[in-house]
């Protein structure tokens, strides 16, 4: 395995093993022997297993920021982009299950006041502009963004996990009364 590849196989090694064992339950010889190296191969790229936790849960943020800004160029009216926005979010988690579990861990633990404040952010810059934009257009209720980012990502991640733990099956249909259901919440009327 070269570089690029090792530091790849330590990050999956690390988030497999944590969705299905925990933070504490995951020492670094289990990630290496998942990951196919040696486990002073770790330390080579990541100092620490707080460094190495901390990272993946950065690359992670931001596939996830990513993912949830396709399509948006050009996009239509505030309520169609912020649809988009739902909808993209949601896609994420349903085509990435353990990296969704692995960002829910983490955003319940103590890491996650270890993070500094500006990489915590649940959302991209241009999400936030996004809804600065929409509280300005007098459109959205005015409201911390904080907050709102918060209402809106919690609001996808009870729906992901309301489908993929079997308890619902999300359809297209339950889906778009989800998106309305959220829009309600934080449009004026």
């Amino acid at each position: 395995m070269k570089g690029e590849e090792k530091r790849s196989a330590i990050l999956k090694a690390t988030m497999e093993l944590i969705t299905e064992h925990g933070f504490h339950a995951t020492p670094m010889s289990m990630i290496a022997k998942e990951a196919g190296v040696a486990a002073g191969t770790i330390y080579n790229y990541f100092p620490s297993k707080d460094v190495l936790i901390n990272q993946l849960y950065a690359e992670l943020k931001e596939k996830m920021g990513n993912a949830l800004l396709r399509n948006q160029e050009g996009t239509g009216n505030l309520r169609e982009r912020f649809f988009l926005l739902y909808r993209n979010l949601y896609a994420y988690f349903m085509e990435n299950p353990e990296e969704f579990i692995f960002l829910e861990q983490y955003s319940n633990s103590p890491f996650i006041s270890q993070t500094p404040a500006n990489e915590n952010l649940q959302f991209q810059p241009a999400v936030v502009e996004f809804l600065n934009g929409g509280i300005e257009l007098g459109i959205f209720r005015d409201m911390e963004t904080e907050l709102m980012t918060s209402l809106l990502y919690g609001h996808v991640v009870a729906v992901a996990k309301l489908h993929l733990s079997g308890r619902l099956e999300i359809n297209e249909t339950r889906l778009e009364k989800a998106a309305q259901s959220c829009w309600d919440s934080i449009k004026i009327n």
